[in-house]
């Protein structure tokens, strides 16, 4: 009798962001995110060393919350605050997700 090959589920390559650590740089600017299961990663994004600091937090979450959406189903948020006048973290929190009301339904007074 043959067997079928046992099938195990791969684990995401990083667990869901809990904190952004950013610096800024020379035309580069380096980043560490750490996961909730003590895991995490780090990488660069290359911008100008006079790109506005929002823009760059903009361009790091996109890529963390697309990346966290497609292997956990999860959508997050960040809010973003100064460690020093050229490092900020960024708190990463859930977001849940409101189903919309069913076509013609009575919204709840409460």
């Amino acid at each position: 009798m043959a067997r079928r090959p046992k099938t195990t589920k791969k684990r995401p390559s990083f667990g869901i962001p809990k904190e952004i650590i950013l610096l800024t740089g020379q035309d580069v600017w380096p980043y560490t995110f750490i996961a909730d299961d003590a895991g995490g990663g780090c990488g660069k994004v290359l911008m100008p060393a006079d790109a506005a600091p929002e823009e760059v937090q903009r361009v790091i979450f996109t890529q963390l919350a697309d990346l966290t959406r497609t292997f956990h189903g999860v959508e997050i948020d960040v809010e973003w605050s100064s460690l020093t006048p050229d490092s900020w973290v960024g708190h990463i929190r859930h977001v849940t997700a409101e189903e919309p009301a069913p076509p013609g339904a009575v919204p709840e007074v409460g």
